[in-house]
């Protein structure tokens, strides 16, 4: 398989999974999408429509006491909440002049990986997707849903900040990125 069909793939499929699995949160975990008449095209358009739904959130599912549950937050700022004091115009300023950096930076690095580079390729799209996936978001309520919770053991008071399936694919390529070195050393050396 080509290069930019493991870029397409990766980027389709980490979009529908981000969007689907944010969808189920906003359906499983708030009360939103109640106020709908039921069909799935009216609770898609109240998931891209509604605002602001932390009043109508329920209680956190638990997934494993001791350490997970999932439940429903918005994210104005970026990781840990940075930028989250801004304006959302400055916010969204900030936040598409990054992606499109981001996206540019990806897509010329992309373009020069070998076929054999898989892992650096795999690496790259997914921080692409989740990138993008956040972005989504961001242009259809000003925030970005977050759902997955975890705590240090039985201790909720420890947590670490609440997340979603973008975040992790950005964090899981970012991890491939730093520690696939000899992949890009030997694609340097096949270039020389």
């Amino acid at each position: 398989m080509g290069k930019w069909r493991v870029f397409l793939l990766i980027v389709a499929t980490g979009l529908l999974a981000d969007q689907g699995t944010k969808f189920m949160a906003v359906d499983r975990l708030t009360t939103a999408l109640q106020r709908t008449d039921g069909a799935l095209w009216s609770r898609v358009a109240g998931f891209y429509g509604f605002r602001h739904l932390e009043p109508y959130s329920t209680e956190p599912y638990v997934v494993w006491a001791p350490m997970w549950r999932m439940r429903y937050a918005e994210n104005p700022g970026a990781a840990w909440g940075l930028f989250r004091d801004l304006s959302l115009s400055a916010r969204n300023t900030v936040f598409s002049l990054t992606l499109l950096g981001a996206v540019i930076f990806i897509l010329f690095y992309f373009r020069k990986l070998s076929r054999e580079q898989r892992l650096l390729q795999v690496a790259l799209s997914l921080v692409f997707a989740g990138a993008i996936g956040n972005f989504v978001d961001r242009l259809a309520r000003g925030y970005v849903v977050d759902f997955i919770d975890w705590h240090w053991w039985k201790r909720p008071d420890l947590y670490w900040p609440t997340f979603n399936i973008a975040d992790s694919m950005i964090v899981v390529g970012v991890i491939l990125l730093v520690l696939l070195p000899g992949e890009q050393t030997a694609a340097k050396a096949g270039e020389g």
